[in-house]
C-alpha cells in the first residue's frame, strides 16, 4: 500500500509496510540535521529517531522500512490507531533548533499516522 499522506501532511497506512516521507523547502544556506520521530497518544517515543542530512539540498527523504513500522501496533479489536509525528531541523554550528509546521497545519497541531492492522507478514 505505500503511505498515503493527505494535503495536510497526515499520513494513512497499513502497519509493517515501507514507505517514504519527503520533506520540502529546506534552506539550502546550511547542512542542516533534519530529525523523524514518532510518539504514541500517551508521547511515548514508538521506534528510534532518524536523522538525516540536508547536505545543502532544499529536500531530504526518510525511508521508513517495514521492519520500523512494524512497532506501530494496532491494538486487538480495534480498526485502527493513530500516531504522532514531528519534523525537527537543526543546525549545531549556530545553536538552532527548529520544529517544522507541515503542510496548512497551525503551531500546536499534530501531525498524524493513521495506522491499519497488518494484513500479510511478508518478508520476516
Amino acid at each position: 500500500m505505500a503511505f498515503k499522506i493527505d494535503k495536510n501532511a497526515n499520513i494513512t497506512m497499513i502497519q509493517g509496510d515501507s514507505g517514504t516521507i519527503v520533506i520540502e523547502g529546506l534552506s539550502t544556506d546550511k547542512n542542516y540535521a533534519v530529525y523523524f520521530a514518532v510518539q504514541n497518544k500517551n508521547r511515548v517515543p514508538i521506534g528510534d529517531e532518524l536523522t538525516l542530512n540536508s547536505n545543502y539540498a532544499s529536500s531530504v527523504i526518510f525511508h521508513l522500512t517495514g521492519s520500523y513500522t512494524d512497532a506501530f501496533t494496532v491494538p486487538k479489536g480495534e480498526s485502527c490507531e493513530t500516531y504522532y509525528y514531528g519534523i525537527k531541523i537543526c543546525d549545531s554550528a549556530n545553536n538552532i533548533e527548529d520544529t517544522l509546521i507541515l503542510a496548512d497545519s497551525d503551531l500546536g497541531e499534530l501531525n498524524t499516522i493513521t495506522v491499519y492492522p497488518k494484513k500479510v507478514e511478508g518478508v520476516s
